[in-house]
C-alpha cells in the first residue's frame, strides 16, 4: 500500500543480546541467545557492561527461569523528525511502546524435551502523529516513521520443536518472518528498516504477526540452512494479529515462501568475524502494475481501462559482514575489542512491475566498536543507503502529481541517503540509539497524489529502548 507506512523494525529488535542462535551470532559484541529468546533478532547491538546489579525481583527471575518460564517485558520511545526531507517538511513523530510476553521451555515444565512456547503481546499506548511518513513522503525517509494505527498486537505466539540433538528446529504458529529471515547486517536498526523487504516481499514489519511455519537445520555451529512459509497482508497496520485470516483489514492476503543459508560468527569463534545471508523469496499475491492499464495507458488519466496485473514477485536478499581491522591485531581473546567492520545487503526483486514500486534496496556502510576507552560498549556507523523504484512507480509518480496540480515531478528514480548512527549503552537493559541523514532524490512513493515536489535533506531521530525484564531481574538473557 502506496499511502501506509511501514512499521520500524524497532521493537524488540535493540534489546541487549537480541541474536540468533549461538551459531547466528552476529559480528558485533553480542551475547548469543536461542532464536526465539527475544523477538525480532534482527538487528543486533553491543552487549551491555557488567553489572553487580541482580535487579529488584532476581528472585524471583530465578525461581520462574528454574520452571521453565522466561518473561519478556521492554519498554521503547520512539522520534522522528523531518526539517528538509518530504512533501511536507519540519514535522515530527513520537511512538510509545511497551511488550509483554514469555518464552516457556516445556522439558522444564512438562518433561518434554526440546519443546518451547513463545508469546509476545506489544502496546502502543501514545502516538503522535501518525501522518508523519506521508509527510516525509519517501521509499528511504518515509519509511523509518512508525505508523500503528491500533493500540494493541499480538505480535508472536508459536510452538517450537528442536530435535537431532537441537540442530533441526520445527516452529508454526504466528510470528513475524523478520525474526528469522533476511537479518540486517547494520548497526543501528533504524537504519536496517528496508520497504522492500516490508512490502514488496511481503515480510510485513513487526508488531504484524501472521501464520507461519518454519524449518531450520545447523549444518555446524557457524552454517544453518532455513525455510519458511508465512501467511502475508499488505493492509498489515490494520490487524491485530489475532485474525483466523485477513479478519476485517480489508486488505489482500498472500503467500510468501522463503529460504535462506547463512554463516555467522563472532569474536569467539574467529578473529575476524564473518556473516552472510543468501535469501530467496516469493510472494504470489497478484502484482497491480502502478502505472499501466490492460490497454498500455495510464491508469491515472484512463481510469475506466481495468489495470495491468501479473501473478507473483520473486527475488532474492544479499547480505554480509566483516570485521577488518582491530587494535590488537588478533592476538587476545578480548570479546569486545577496538574494531571495524564493513557490511553490505541488498534486495532485488525479479519483477519490475510490481506492485509496490521498488525495484532494489539496500545499504552499506562501516561500524566502529569500542572506539573510546570510557565508552567501551558503544558503537558508532556511517551508513549509505538506497533505494531504486520501478519505471512503472516513477511514471506513476509524475502523472499523479501532475493529476494533482502540480507542475512537473523533478525527483529522480533513485533516492539515496547517508546517515551517522549510534548505540549507546547507557547501563544494563538501556540502549539510546540516535540518527542523523541527509538525502538525495527523496521521492513521494508514500504520499503520490501531492501537488507539491519532495523536498531532500535533512532528517533526524532516536530510540531509547528499555529492556525492562533485564533491569528488573526476571529475565536470565
Amino acid at each position: 500500500m502506496k499511502k501506509t507506512l511501514l512499521l520500524l523494525s524497532i521493537l524488540g529488535l535493540i534489546s541487549n543480546g537480541q541474536a540468533m542462535a549461538q551459531d547466528e551470532v552476529a559480528t558485533n559484541q553480542i551475547e548469543a541467545v536461542t532464536p526465539n529468546e527475544r523477538i525480532g533478532p534482527q538487528v543486533q547491538v553491543p552487549q551491555s557492561p557488567a553489572s553487580d546489579d541482580q535487579g529488584l525481583f532476581s528472585a524471583q527471575g530465578d525461581w520462574l527461569n528454574t520452571h521453565g518460564i522466561n518473561p519478556h517485558l521492554t519498554f521503547t520511545q520512539m522520534y522522528f523528525a523531518n526539517p528538509g526531507v518530504g512533501v511536507n517538511t519540519n514535522n515530527s513523530e513520537s511512538v510509545s511502546i511497551f511488550t509483554v510476553g514469555a518464552a516457556f521451555d516445556l522439558e522444564k515444565l512438562i518433561g518434554l524435551p526440546g519443546g518451547a512456547i513463545h508469546y509476545e503481546h506489544l502496546f502502543a499506548p501514545w502516538v503522535h502523529n501518525l501522518n508523519y511518513g506521508g509527510q516525509s513522503s519517501s521509499a528511504v525517509v518515509g519509511t523509518l516513521g512508525p505508523y500503528v494505527p491500533q493500540t494493541s498486537h499480538l505480535t508472536l505466539f508459536t510452538y517450537e520443536q528442536k530435535l537431532l540433538d537441537n540442530k533441526l528446529a520445527l516452529e508454526a504458529g504466528k510470528s513475524n518472518a523478520g525474526n528469522y529471515f533476511a537479518l540486517p547486517m547494520c548497526n543501528s536498526p533504524t537504519m536496517c528498516v528496508s520497504a522492500m523487504l516490508q512490502n514488496v516481499v511481503g515480510m510485513n514489519p513487526p508488531p504484524y504477526a501472521n501464520w507461519s511455519a518454519r524449518m531450520a537445520y545447523d549444518l555446524s555451529p557457524k552454517l544453518r540452512v532455513q525455510t519458511g512459509w508465512w501467511r502475508s497482508n499488505d493492509a498489515f497496520p490494520f490487524t491485530d494479529g489475532w485474525e483466523a485470516n485477513a479478519g476485517d483489514s480489508g486488505g489482500q492476503v498472500s503467500n510468501v515462501y522463503l529460504a535462506n543459508v547463512s554463516y555467522r560468527t563472532d569474536f569467539s569463534m574467529e578473529k575476524y568475524p564473518f556473516s552472510y545471508e543468501v535469501m530467496g523469496f516469493y510472494n504470489d499475491e497478484t502484482q497491480t502494475n502502478p502505472y499501466y492499464t490492460i490497454n498500455g495507458t495510464s491508469k491515472v488519466f484512463n481510469s475506466s481501462s481495468l489495470v495491468k496485473t501479473s501473478s507473483g514477485v520473486s527475488g532474492t536478499y544479499l547480505g554480509a559482514k566483516k570485521t577488518i581491522w582491530r587494535a590488537d591485531g588478533g592476538a587476545t581473546d578480548n570479546p569486545n575489542p577496538k574494531s571495524i567492520s564493513v557490511y553490505a545487503s541488498m534486495t532485488q526483486a525479479f519483477n519490475n512491475e510490481n506492485s509496490k514500486g521498488i525495484d532494489n534496496q539496500g545499504n552499506a556502510g562501516v561500524i566502529f566498536n569500542h572506539v573510546f576507552e570510557s565508552r567501551p560498549f558503544d558503537s558508532y556507523a556511517i551508513n549509505f543507503l538506497w533505494a531504486h523504484l520501478t519505471d512503472a512507480e516513477q511514471k506513476f509518480l509524475s502523472d499523479a502529481h501532475t493529476a494533482s496540480g502540480g507542475t512537473g515531478y523533478d525527483v529522480g528514480q533513485t533516492e539515496t541517503a547517508v546517515s551517522a548512527d549510534a548505540n549507546f549503552i547507557l547501563r544494563k537493559g538501556i540502549i539510546f540509539s540516535p540518527f542523523v541523514m541527509y538525502s538525495w532524490n527523496s521521492n513521494s512513493i508514500l504520499n503520490p497524489y501531492s501537488a507539491t515536489n519532495p523536498e531532500s535533506g535533512f532528517s533526524f531521530g532516536a530510540t531509547l529502548h528499555f529492556q525492562l525484564d533485564q533491569i528488573l531481574g526476571l529475565s536470565r538473557n
